[in-house]
């Protein structure tokens, strides 16, 4: 008699139920399932949880258009509790459920460990956080994607803004938590910043050192102390979190933020400005990895803004909403080539594509797998509004010029 693959499926499983072993995964006609892991506790919680909504946005959005090839996306939410240990875990737990493809992650730590094992396992990785220059670079990992900007990029093209905006702040200091990100933050603004006001301006700025702290302290009293006696008129801060809110909190009950005339961060968004209302710094530059005020000229921005208030989310979805959204729209385009979900056939489908996002076009480089887009600030102050702050004023900048070579495998060279 001849065994039809209907009834040997349906054997199959019978067989596997019977013995005990594990099911074979049968995604044909079933879900396309992403593996959202991130931060859902502790002081990143808000990041994660609008990484959440992000991807599930982006879900419904592209689910309510008929899916890929009628087949519905889902999305799958863990915790990885800032742990690179957990992050893996639960990689390979959801691995071995039949899930792989995952995105989101907010910590460079956590993001260096899952793109360490998603060639072992299969899978691939779109991270729409970490902003580790080592991540596409010395730390390349083929299965690794990242579709938005990097410190890199992101300081780069605020080191040109400050120059552009500020061209009498010649004397910055620095703070920064001791880790990738952190020095990342740093090393970034110790080219570009000179850079940027001698082409300017035909100046010379002095860069002082860099007060470096533990990620997560609580007291950064002797830091502002120093960097008030160093006599500095810009600030960089390389904090995010709730390590930003706090240090920005104590910096203005000593004076260090009436003392500067600008101070530009590598991006905690909204939440300081939010949290400080009207303590919020004046000349408070924060980066965004996509402010959604600078695309008023976006339908699938404005789309993504309604849905998000629709929902009782808010009145201002952050970055971490936009680039969840976007790592969900990067592996619905890549599957609509006739791509399939396993790595093998994922990955090339994703190296060197363009596709439409929140932020207008962007490509993953197919050298290195990083995001070539725009670069946003937003200028925050403390209001009488509703919010007790608002957005003064943004800069959407071409990423292109601070992206750096690709070099993947070797540490960034800046041009």
């Amino acid at each position: 008699m001849r065994t039809n693959r209907r009834q040997f499926v349906g054997g199959a499983l019978s067989a596997a139920a019977l013995t005990g072993l594990p099911m074979p995964a049968i995604a044909q006609g079933g879900p396309i399932r992403i593996g959202c892991i991130t931060s859902l506790v502790g002081g990143y919680s808000q990041f994660g949880e609008a990484h959440a909504r992000g991807m599930q946005i982006a879900a419904d959005m592209v689910n309510a258009q008929g899916g890929i090839n009628g087949r519905q996306i889902e999305i799958i939410v863990r915790d990885d509790g800032l742990k690179p240990e957990i992050g893996v875990a639960t990689a390979r737990e959801l691995a071995a459920d039949g899930v792989h493809i995952f995105a989101g992650v907010l910590s460079s730590g956590v993001a260096l460990a899952l793109g360490g094992v998603m060639e072992e396992l299969g899978s691939v990785f779109i991270n729409a956080a970490s902003h580790g220059n080592n991540l596409t670079h010395q730390d390349f990992r083929k299965n690794y994607f990242r579709v938005t900007d990097y410190s890199a990029m992101r300081i780069g093209a605020g080191s040109q803004l400050m120059a552009d905006r500020y061209p009498d702040a010649l004397r910055w200091g620095s703070i920064s938590p001791d880790n990738e990100v952190g020095r990342s933050v740093i090393e970034t603004a110790g080219h570009w910043l000179p850079k940027a006001y001698q082409s300017t301006h035909g100046a010379q700025v002095e860069l002082l050192e860099t007060s470096w702290v533990k990620f997560g302290a609580t007291n950064y009293r002797n830091e502002i102390a120093r960097l008030v006696s160093q006599g500095i008129d810009g600030l960089i801060v390389g904090l995010g979190g709730t390590d930003e809110v706090t240090f920005l909190q104590q910096a203005g009950q000593f004076g260090l933020t009436r003392q500067v005339k600008a101070i530009y961060t590598s991006g905690s968004e909204f939440q300081s400005a939010a949290a400080l209302k009207a303590r919020t710094p004046e000349n408070y530059w924060s980066g965004f990895h996509w402010y959604y005020g600078a695309y008023k000229d976006n339908p699938l921005a404005q789309e993504l803004i309604k849905i998000f208030r629709d929902k009782g989310y808010g009145d201002h979805p952050d970055g971490f909403v936009g680039m969840a959204h976007s790592a969900v729209f990067a592996v619905a385009a890549a599957l609509r080539t006739g791509a399939g979900e396993t790595a093998a056939e994922l990955v090339p489908a994703l190296e060197g594509l363009t596709f439409d996002s929140v932020k207008g076009p962007i490509t993953l480089r197919a050298e290195d797998h990083q995001a070539i887009c725009d670069v946003n600030y937003a200028l925050l102050a403390g209001a009488s509004n509703a919010d007790g702050w608002e957005a003064v004023d943004f800069a959407r900048i071409d990423g292109t010029p601070f992206a750096g070579a690709p070099t993947p495998g070797t540490a960034l060279a800046f041009n």
